[in-house]
Order: C-alpha cells, then structure tokens, then sequence
C-alpha cells in the first residue's frame, strides 16, 4: 500500500485573488505488476503488429511511448489504383516502414506507375534525411515527455525508454510485383535504399537482375528474395556471386528463384556462363561471418540432384527451419528426407512458375497431416487433390449433381450404368487418407484440382474446401485459394474455373478463421453474375435489419435441400453401421487418420453440408456480428494478390450497385 496527498482547488477560483484554506485529500492505491514499466514493457512485446496500432498504444501516455517504435506502418500501393487513391498513398509514405508495390498490365501505364514510385522514394529518403537532422530538437521534447511519465514510475523508465525514436522509420521493407522488366529502372531507386533490411522481387517478364550493385547500395540487408516468371538473369562471371554472397555480412535469407543459363543472354560481357552447384556449395560452407537460415538457388530446366539438396540441408542451414524448393525438385526422395529431419521445419515455400500445368501433389498432403509444427505453407502453383480433404464424399450426394457444370454427363452415366451405386463407392474408394495435422498454420497458400470431368465449381467444392480449412487451421492469418487453369476434354481449350462464392457454396465459412489478416481467393477475373446480397455480409452495411431479413429468406429456401441431405446422411451412417467390423476399423484409420481431438472431429462432422452454412448464418443474423475483426485485405477472382479493404474490393467487384451497398 502506498499514499499520496492531492492538493484540490476548486475550478472556479483558480484565478480569484482571495486566499482559501488548502483542503487534502489521502488516496490509497495497490501496487501491481502492470506499475513496474520493465514488466509492461516485456509482456506489450509478445503483442503483434496490428494490435500496437490499433489498440495498445492508445490506452496511456506510458503504452504509447513504450511501444511507439514497435509500431511497423505499412502501405499498399497499387498501380491500377485511380489517381486520388495514389495521391492519398503517397502522402502516407513518410515514415512508413513497409511498402509492396505491383504494377499493372499496361505496358505505358506501367512507365509512368514507374516514374511515379522512383519520384516518391527519393522524396522520402531526403525528408527522411532532414528529419533526422532535426532530430536533437524534437528528442529534447521528447525528454520532456518522458520525465512527465518519471514523475510516476520513478527512473528506472529512464533505463526502458531512454532515448524515444521517431514514430516514422525509414523505408526498411519493399515488395516489387510486376511487369519489371529493366534492370535500369531498379538501380535507378537503389539509391534511395540505404536502411533497407527487406527485399522481395517477384517479375512476370525475363528480367535482368545486377545483384552487385544491389548490395552495395543496400548494406543492412538482411533478406534478399528475387524470382521471375519468365526467367531471371544474373550478368557476371558465376565466381561474381560467390564473392557478393560473403561480402554481405547482414543477409541471413537468399532466395533466387529460376534464373536463366543461357549463354547468349550476356553476349558480348560474359560468354561462359555456367552454374556450379558444386562451388556454390562450397562457397556457402566457407562463409565466416554469417551463417544463412534459409537459402534458395534454382535454375531454369536444370535439376538439382537430389543428393546435392540434402548437402545444402544439413550443410548449409543445419539449424534451419525455413525450406524454400521448386515443386518438381520435390521428389519422394527428398520428401522423405524432410520427414527424417527432426520436426522443426515452421515454414515450406514450394515455388513453380506456370499455372496452367500445376505440380501434382507430391506427397504434400501426407506431409501435412504429419507436420504439427508447421507454421507457413506457400505453394500456390502446387494442387493439392480436392478428393484427399472430401472425407465424407459429399460430392457424391444426389443434390450436388444439381449444380455441377457436368451435370448432363453425370446424368448419361447413370442411364448407362443402371446398376452402379454411388454409396457403395462411399465407403470403399481409399483415395482419402488422413486430416491435417498443422492446426497452427498462420499462412496457407495452395491450389486445389479434382480428377474426372466436373471442375470445383459446385456448391459443393466450395462448402467441403472453406469448410475443411476453417475447421482444421483456425489460427490462419494468410490464406491463398486458387483453382489451376483446366483443359476441357472436348474441345482442349482451357477453362479457368472460379469457386463458388454465393451463400450456399459456404464462402461465409471462412469467418471462423478469426485471426484472418489477409484474403486472396482465385487469380482470374470474373465477372459476378449473382446479387451482391451474398456477400454484403462482409461489410457493417450488410448487417442491417433489412439484409438479414433478405438471407433469411434465402436460408428458408434450402429447407427441402436440407431435408434430401439429412436422409442422405442418415442413409449413409446405417450402411457404416452395418458394415463388417474390419470396414468400421478400415473406414476410421484411414479416413479420419491423425484426427487425435475428438472436438476436431467433431467439427468436420458436418463438412460439406449446407446445414454447416446455415449454422455459420445464424450466428451471423445478428446486428452486432462482425466477421473478420483484424482482416485488412481481400482479393477475389483478381490476377494481383496486394487486395483491398472489404468494401473497396466489393465496389470493385459490384462497381454499378457499389455505392448503396458496401458504405
């Protein structure tokens, strides 16, 4: 317990000239941890990046000059953003810390989008500069503030927050997309980047990349990842890169990803060019200053032998637990070695360049009912088959034949095979095997592709793919879904199929995913041809009395669906049932294989069903229900992942009907 006395004058005679009596008051106040600044300030640095900003440091004078410069600003900057949007963005760029850029398809657009970016960075760094001239000024105010605080918690604040930094930083992230594909335009804002720590290339066209210059201009940096669709070249002598690797004391993190081999592509500087798998290796184990945590080196058509991969493994980055691979280097050889390592592995980058000949899934999915551990997972070009997470078979139902795009073939099927049974092929197809087991994974990018005709297109699909990742990884922050590009058996044109997105393909099953930070769902531009009412729900404005009248009424016309699917279930749980008991043992290892929580399995009871949709509804009807309360970016059916806020992606989606809508 502890004492203090409070002089009180009365408010109104604070300027009258009469003397009055003092008057004390005595205020008794218990010590907690939460007084100790050295307490509050270790246990505020466990807290993420949103909550600072949007919440800590806006409680006291004390949580916000303890925690100020942990606060990481951060903007989105996207080419084909109208002119007042750009301007808006660039007056919030002094001082923001992290900045991803995407140009868009333009080729002309594109060198002014250019031009633009170039003027702005530089701007940036010089006022930077002069800020940080002014700064013994402004840190002699902000002692003064800090001596305020003292005044309460005594000195040792003075050892916490001695010297207070500014709220702005310098420009210490940067994430490049685009069409760049001109090695002067990089150098040009090179100079512009002496604090950068972070940087991240990712190019459609074949690109040429001078590494050299890059670090020299950049010394503090730390991760360096550059990859190209098309192809990256890497001018100078191979021995060059060997040299710039251990003359860079700070990068912990290299990432280049399909870089080009051939030889004319440097003509008339560099004639014989080749890549020594064998050298590099060696380079990187003589490496005295740093020890790399995660390393990347791919070269376009040329596989790495499997024995070299594994060198590099337990070589290179022994203590790693970041692995970066392209997909087809994935072979069952070095997946199995994944698996002898110990389970440590927190984040697995698969990369492959071309979308529309998706990498089959190479042991994949049973990587990840085996790996608890994992974190991250970033293989969008990588399909996983949707059959391995449809458990229950739900596409087998009567109903979801209804709303497939191959409904007619279906239809024929049945009149030419009268004696075939869709139930039977429920419980005996033993394509399913095993649930995830990385219940903590904060990042998921993956796409999904399905054998035979009907594309994942139905309601459905989409019930059985929102529904497996809500349940399975509650705790995502990142979340990619794509759907690879299909060739139509009839025609060998190919089809760019979309998930369904109204409320009965179960879209709104995402909104468990309650940590959601960022959306991204397909990657080709689509047209929405529904009433936007399947999706205002996204928005505050949709959650009006007048919108979930209209859901319900939506939700009331499932009823006989609702009805066929529960005598379906019911159907198929008697014929489990009544199996032999060696079917009941088979049926429960391998389909529910690693589900170790009965509350898990619990939960994907109802997967795929549109009764799961109409429970996630009914918690939604209320006028208080707010989805996604930390999601600051979405992109649907968009070729560009950077997204927008719920209601700006809604406008651009429902641009005529936008305005009443989505504000």
């Amino acid at each position: 317990m502890r004492a203090s006395a409070v002089r009180v004058y009365p408010e109104a005679l604070h300027s009258s000239p009469i003397s009055y009596p003092r008057q004390f008051t005595t205020t008794t106040t218990t010590a907690t941890p939460l007084d100790i600044p050295e307490i509050i300030y270790h246990i505020l640095s466990f807290i993420d990046n949103f909550t600072l900003s949007k919440t800590v440091i806006l409680v006291c004078r004390l949580w916000f000059l303890m925690n100020r410069h942990r606060v990481v600003r951060q903007e989105l900057w996207n080419a084909e953003f109208t002119l007042r949007r750009a301007k808006e963005i660039i007056g919030r760029i002094p001082g923001t810390a992290r900045l991803s850029w995407s140009s868009g398809t333009d080729q002309l657009q594109e060198d002014l989008d250019w031009i633009l970016l170039r003027k702005t960075l530089e701007q940036n760094h010089s006022q930077y500069i002069k800020r940080q001239q002014q700064r013994q000024q402004d840190l002699d105010r902000d002692q003064q503030e800090t001596s305020i605080v003292q005044n309460k918690f005594g000195h040792r604040l003075h050892d916490v927050i001695s010297t207070l930094p500014f709220i702005d930083d310098p420009l210490r992230d940067l994430e490049l997309c685009g069409v760049v594909d001109d090695c002067k335009r990089l150098t040009s804002i090179q100079g512009a980047l002496p604090f950068l720590t972070r940087l991240k290339l990712q190019w459609r066209k074949t690109s040429t990349f001078y590494m050299d210059q890059l670090l020299l201009s950049c010394p503090l940096l730390e991760v360096l990842h550059a990859e190209s669709i098309e192809g990256l070249e890497l001018p100078g002598p191979w021995t060059s890169l060997e040299d710039l690797i251990s003359q860079a004391p700070h990068l912990h993190q290299l990432l280049l990803v399909n870089l080009l081999q051939n030889e004319w592509l440097y003509w008339p500087f560099f004639i014989d060019v080749s890549y020594n798998w064998a050298d590099l290796h060696q380079c990187l184990r003589r490496l005295p200053h740093q020890q790399l945590t995660s390393f990347h080196f791919s070269v376009q058509d040329q596989t790495i032998p499997d024995q070299d991969l594994k060198a590099m493994m337990s070589d290179i980055c022994s203590q790693s637990t970041e692995w970066t691979f392209r997909a087809k280097d994935l072979t069952p050889t070095l997946t199995r070695y994944l698996n002898e390592l110990p389970n440590v592995v927190t984040s697995l980058e698969l990369y492959w360049p071309e979308r529309a000949h998706c990498r089959p899934d190479s042991g994949l999915h049973a990587y990840l009912c085996a790996s608890p551990h994992l974190l991250h997972l970033k293989a969008p070009n990588v399909a996983v088959l949707f059959e391995l997470l449809d458990i229950h078979h739900r596409v087998d139902f009567e109903y979801s034949r209804l709303y497939s795009r191959d409904h007619h073939h279906h239809h024929l099927n049945s009149i030419t095979h009268p004696n075939s049974n869709n139930d039977s092929t429920t419980i005996t197809t033993t394509a399913l095997s095993g649930v995830w087991k990385c219940k903590n994974l904060r990042t998921l990018h993956l796409a999904f592709h399905n054998h035979g005709l009907s594309l994942l297109t139905s309601p459905t699909h989409s019930r059985v793919l929102f529904g497996y990742i809500s349940r399975v990884c509650p705790q995502l922050r990142d979340l990619e879904i794509h759907i690879p590009e299909h060739q139509t058996r009839w025609t060998r044109d190919l089809d760019f199929p979309n998930l369904d997105m109204t409320l009965q393909g179960g879209y709104c099953l995402l909104t468990r995913l309650r940590h959601l930070e960022r959306l991204w769902l397909g990657r080709v531009r689509q047209r929405m041809t529904f009433d936007p009412l399947h999706l205002n729900w996204m928005v505050a404005s949709g959650q009006s009395a007048r919108y979930r009248e209209e859901r319900r009424k939506i939700v009331a016309g499932w009823d006989e669906c609702l009805i066929k699917e529960a005598r379906q279930v019911n159907r198929l749980t008697e014929r489990v049932a009544a199996a032999s008991a060696a079917a009941q043992i088979y049926r429960k290892s391998e389909i529910l294989t690693g589900v170790t929580e009965d509350r898990l399995e619990q939960d994907l009871k109802h997967l795929g069903l549109v009764l799961d949709v109409k429970e996630v509804l009914d918690e939604m009807d209320s006028p208080t229900y707010r989805c996604w309360p930390v999601l600051q970016r979405v992109s649907i059916f968009n070729d560009h992942g950077l997204g927008l806020s719920p209601a700006d992606e809604l406008m651009r989606l429902f641009p005529p009907r936008s305005s009443k809508l989505f504000r």
